[in-house]
């Protein structure tokens, strides 16, 4: 009898640790609120350097006001007005990205400021303050940038959800200095190729806190809607590490989340 008992309960606590896996297991959303979150800031990257480069002149379907149109004349005060929507590259923005520029977006030294004022991508609205700084040239030659991202809240106006999420970037361009807007156009801005390292945290749309580390560079190719290749490690408070693998370089949508055998996979926005 007591070797019965000893069995049942053994099955019984195997039986509790199973399902506590699959719980576990079952939510992704850690995986989705970070990929969401990751993708959506780094597109307001891509708005500020575009801004920034062409001197307000790629308008992108935005009305965009300068405070100060001196040439040399910092700091200056851009404002990229979105309206009630509009559309370019697949993607709806609406609201209003305010950022001041203490120089030019390739100098040294420049800092950027920016502020979010009913801001909307596609169903996402999307609150919260960036820090862009100019580090100038690093130890590899490449001109780079630290993002600090602060206070991020994203909103699924579809159901209401919400997130938070705050990180430090580090842009490192490795292909398109020797081209710019003033020089090439649009062509000058789409050439150019970033790896980005850095962490982030958050709490996801159930109120769990996470971290996140990229663990091998993302890569932001600006001729591409998405983030084209990397990983992310997260880890949820209390809870195991994941992957996210933004691909192997192509340009799509797609995003696979792996913890220990499973496999999910899913569409930015």
């Amino acid at each position: 009898m007591k070797t019965k008992n000893l069995l049942f309960f053994s099955l019984l606590l195997l039986g509790f640790g199973l399902s506590s896996c699959n719980r576990e297991n079952a939510d992704w959303t850690f995986e989705q609120d970070n990929a969401v979150s990751s993708e959506l800031f780094q597109d307001l990257y891509k708005q500020i350097d575009g801004t920034g480069q062409s001197e307000g002149s790629l308008k992108n379907c935005s009305n965009i006001t300068i405070s100060d149109t001196v040439r040399g004349s910092f700091p200056k005060t851009v404002t990229i007005d979105f309206g009630a929507g509009c559309s370019v590259g697949g993607r709806t923005r609406s609201g209003i990205i305010t950022a001041i520029f203490t120089g030019r977006w390739r100098d040294a030294g420049t800092t950027i400021t920016v502020t979010l004022n009913n801001y909307k991508v596609n169903q996402y609205s999307v609150q919260g303050t960036a820090t862009f700084t100019n580090n100038g040239l690093n130890n590899n030659g490449n001109l780079n940038y630290t993002v600090s991202y602060a206070n991020g809240v994203i909103r699924d106006t579809t159901n209401n959800q919400t997130l938070s999420w705050s990180g430090t970037k580090n842009y490192e361009m490795v292909a398109g200095a020797g081209t710019d807007f003033a020089t090439n156009g649009i062509a000058g801005i789409e050439d150019d190729i970033y790896h980005i390292t850095g962490n982030a945290s958050g709490v996801n749309r159930n109120g769990t806190p996470f971290t996140a580390q990229i663990t091998e560079r993302l890569v932001r190719d600006m001729s591409c809607k998405w983030i084209t290749d990397g990983t992310i490690e997260m880890t949820p408070q209390n809870g195991s590490t994941r992957t996210l693998n933004f691909g192997d370089g192509a340009c799509d949508a797609n995003v696979s989340f792996s913890y220990r055998r499973w496999t999910f996979n899913f569409l930015l926005p």
